[in-house]
Formats: C-alpha cells, structure tokens, sequence
C-alpha cells in the first residue's frame, strides 16, 4: 500500500457540518491537511445541531468553512488547487426518499453528485471520494448473496444512479473512489437515526421508539470512527484509484438484539412501539470487506458494544448542555461498563 505523493494542498469536504463529514473533517485536520468544508446548513434537520459538530474545526487555522448550496455554488471556484474532494453531502434515508421527499432526494443526490465530479473535472482535482451507500444492493447484499445493484427504494436508487454517473467521469479520466457505507452509527449522529431514537427511547419522558415490523430484520453496522477512517485511506492510498469498496462493521445484528443493547448500556429498557414494516428496507444488510482490507489497509475496530457506549456518552453529553446547571450531575459512564 503506498500513499499519494502530493505537494501542500487541500482537500474539500461536502457536507461537511453533517454527521459522517463533520468526523471526517477533524480527521484529516488531525493528520495535518487543510480542509475546505461545504454545507448549506439546509433547515430539513436542525443547523444548530451541526453547527455544534463543526465547532471544534473552525478553530482550527488549517480549516475553512464555505456555506454554500451545492445546487447554485460556483464549484469549479471552490474546487480550485484541491487535491482531493470528499463528496459526503447528500439527502439521506430510505423513508425519507418516498413521496413528496422523491424529488429532493433526486435533485441533492443524482444531480448535484454531478455537478461535483463535472467540477472536479475541470479544477483539476487528483480524486472524488464518493460517499455511497449498501442501500443500492436491496436484498442482495446478504450472506452468499449475489451482491448486485437492485435497490428497494428511491433512496437507493438515488445512490446507484450516483455511481453510474461516477463511471462516466472515470471514462473522461477522473479517478473516482467509491465507498458503500453500511449503517453508520455514532456520536453527532441525526437525530431521526435509529441509535439516536433507540437512546431517546429510554427516558421516561422521550418518545417510544417506532419498532418497523418484527425486529429480526438484520444490519450491519459500523462504527463512524471506523467508517471515517476508510474514507481517509480512500483519498490517500494509490492503490484504491477507480474502485469501489463495501465498508462495514463486521459484525450483522437484528434490531431486536440492537435494542437489547441500548436498554443494557443505558440501564433502563427502550420503550417500544410497533410499526408496519416498512418499503424498501432490505432483511438483511451483509458487507464484503476483502477488497478494503486488502487494498486499503482497513479493517473495522470497533465493537458494537463499545461503539454504542461511545454514543450513550455523547447523548447524555448534548442532552445536558441544554438544561439549567443545576441539573446536570447526571453520570455519564454507561451503566456496566
């Protein structure tokens, strides 16, 4: 494995006050790039939350922040003397996607995913990470499974018509690096993720979780630690020109185990309340991480228990920066640990 020889530069970051880009920002600043992060602060989910999870990077002198609409920003400008560009940014979930969320999901994904490697194109830009998703394979990413593109929902498809666009820019030359992401969970996570609720769930006065269907439908899921990590080594490792790499936790659970877990850590039970089964949720979700061991030098590090004791910590953390001091003696080591 070698890395890419490059003069002083800079790496761009899409999306970069969200959850997974906001990690990855203090990654690279931590081993000494300097970052240019994009995000519009789009009021779908709250600004002051990802306000919150860019703090700590803008203070730092190697990093700038550029609040922009990918959709009307001048990109190419943007993009000029980078070296890598991280395109996280994007419109997430697969339920979200239905509907009236259709068109949105289109336009933030398929569209603007375009406008960033038309742009990189044409700064000059050495590498696009493209931050995909295991939404694209449906049902087909299980054990043994045949591991193809057959998305369940808009969303996915939204992520597969991402990486054909993806192909066609490697054809002009540009060397993209895609990375199917497995149900990345974790501190800063959104607050209408499954980990986030499931935490929320066991308060006495925060709201029931919405179990979908049995709860023996099965995930895997990966640290944001060990997801970010990944994405590192895909903007740096030579080796990983042009591919496409499965990131996964290592370890598939069900939910019904999942939520065993959270009650466990947080010493009280998550309150559940039964839901329909979704559309366009696969059964299962099963990575193939060879070619990322392999090639990038990764592997996930990060147990689930240990990932979301990590996130019981940060959740007591922002829950009690927002009450009066007075109240805020409560322990946060996660029960049992």
């Amino acid at each position: 494995m070698s890395v890419i020889e490059r003069a002083e530069c800079t790496d761009v970051v899409t999306g970069a006050a969200g959850f997974i880009g906001s990690h990855l920002v203090d990654a690279l600043l931590e081993v000494g790039h300097c970052v240019v992060g994009i995000d519009s602060f789009d009021p779908w989910y709250s600004p002051a939350h990802r306000a919150r999870n860019i703090e700590i990077a803008c203070a730092d002198p190697g990093f700038r922040l550029e609040v922009k609409d990918l959709r009307t920003a001048d990109l190419r400008e943007l993009f000029d003397g980078a070296s890598t560009v991280y395109h996280l940014a994007a419109r997430p979930g697969v339920q979200h996607s239905w509907g009236a969320g259709l068109t949105r999901t289109i336009e933030m994904n398929v569209t603007v995913t375009g406008k960033v490697l038309d742009a990189a194109i044409g700064a000059g830009v050495d590498r696009v990470v493209l931050a995909s998703s295991s939404s694209i394979y449906g049902n087909t990413a299980a054990a043994g499974g045949s591991r193809s593109k057959a998305p369940l929902s808009p969303y996915g498809a939204s992520k597969a018509a991402c990486e054909d666009l993806a192909d066609v820019y490697r054809h002009r030359g540009l060397d993209v690096v895609t990375l199917r992401y497995f149900t990345v969970f974790g501190p800063r996570q959104r607050p209408d993720m499954a980990m986030h609720r499931l935490f929320e769930a066991t308060r006495r006065c925060g709201p029931a979780f919405g179990r979908r269907g049995s709860g023996e439908q099965s995930r895997e899921f990966t640290f944001v630690g060990d997801a970010v990590a990944a994405t590192v080594l895909a903007g740096t490792v030579a080796e990983a020109r042009g591919r496409t790499f499965d990131i996964g936790g290592g370890c598939t659970v069900s939910l019904n185990e999942v939520i065993d877990t959270v009650g466990r850590i947080a010493g009280a039970p998550v309150r559940v309340r039964a839901e329909p089964a979704p559309a366009g949720e696969p059964w299962t979700t099963v990575a193939a991480n060879d070619e990322a061991r392999a090639i990038l030098g990764w592997q996930p590090r990060t147990s689930l228990r240990h990932a979301l004791c990590a996130q019981w910590v940060w959740h007591q953390g922002i829950r009690l920066a927002s009450m009066p001091s007075v109240l805020r003696s409560a322990e946060l080591v996660p029960a049992g640990v």
